[in-house]
């Protein structure tokens, strides 16, 4: 078996056992949702998610075809391809982002991004922005810390790897939206168990595949320990900082607007939020050990670094 063999089947063997513990979180979850009402502001939000999914699967398509066609001599079609190649087989992250142009650099970076907002907000029904600002917040700050632990590296190599993970995630959010409004997440949705299940279990495996196609882009552009180094570092301060911002806003207060907005939050959830000890302890708790996290990635870098020099 060759090695690209190899590593395809070692994805293939880490994307289902993260289903199935998806599967497992999502059946041990208990209903929730379902706690606003006329929080859908209407059929635009549905025609406006189809919309959006529409265009980025035919981002996808493109750069499934790219591959293998004459297509990526197009504006734009390089860019698609190293989205999909590194979102699926991030070992080649590297590989795929050689030789791109400035425009096309742009565009993996901007259309994921782009796509991530857009989707947050019709997830909300644009009536909320905690939902957003926390998103958003914890992925800038994670992006910032990786930027800066790549240092004089390329950055390009993990930033189509975990952009076209974040797309890939995207498209499961706005299907569900464009079949059943942005509402459908706390009924029929959130509400049937074996829905619940199978999108928890996609979302959760979508979800830790990004941080492992970082790691695997990482990896194969500096080796284990400059992944290992880089990847802790981003997980703790994108875990540490917005940890620390609903913790001084108050547990409670940004559990009910998040709520509110989104309809998606668990019963469990929206009961420890009611304990305002045992809110504010996992607060602070998650502070702590993404500082903790990020402090072991920096001791990692620098090690790896020291390691180098000394070599």
């Amino acid at each position: 078996m060759s090695t690209e063999r190899r590593r395809g089947a070692a994805a293939l063997v880490v994307f289902a056992a993260l289903l199935v513990i998806g599967g497992l979180i999502g059946a041990a979850l208990a209903p929730g949702g379902a706690t606003t009402q006329n929080r859908d502001a209407g059929p635009e939000i549905t025609w406006l998610a189809f919309t959006l999914l529409l265009l980025s699967l035919l981002w996808i398509v493109i750069g499934v075809l790219a591959a293998r066609t004459r297509l990526v001599g197009a504006p734009g079609a390089a860019a698609a391809r190293a989205t999909w190649l590194s979102a699926s087989r991030p070992w080649r992250a590297r590989e795929s982002t050689l030789g791109l142009l400035p425009l096309d650099r742009w565009l993996i970076f901007v259309i994921p991004v782009a796509v991530l907002v857009l989707t947050r907000m019709l997830q909300t029904a644009l009536t909320t922005w905690v939902h957003l600002a926390i998103v958003v917040g914890a992925w800038v700050v994670f992006a910032l810390v990786l930027r800066l632990a790549v240092g004089q590296r390329s950055p390009w190599p993990v930033i189509a790897a975990v952009g076209g993970v974040v797309l890939l995630r995207c498209l499961l959010t706005l299907a569900v939206i464009s079949f059943a409004g942005s509402d459908g997440f706390s009924r029929e949705l959130w509400l049937d168990p074996f829905l619940r299940t199978l999108f928890v279990a996609v979302a959760f495996a979508a979800y830790i595949w990004t941080f492992a196609a970082a790691g695997w882009a990482l990896w194969a552009q500096g080796g284990s320990r400059y992944a290992v180094g880089s990847l802790l570092a981003a997980l703790g301060a994108g875990l540490a900082l917005p940890a620390l911002g609903i913790a001084v806003a108050g547990v409670q207060h940004t559990v009910d607007a998040w709520d509110d907005g989104l309809g998606l939050v668990p019963r469990s959830v929206l009961a420890l939020s009611g304990t305002v000890v045992s809110a504010g302890a996992v607060a602070w708790a998650a502070v702590v050990v993404g500082a903790v996290l990020c402090a072991v990635g920096v001791g990692v870098l620098r090690g790896s670094r020291v390691r180098r020099r000394v070599g």
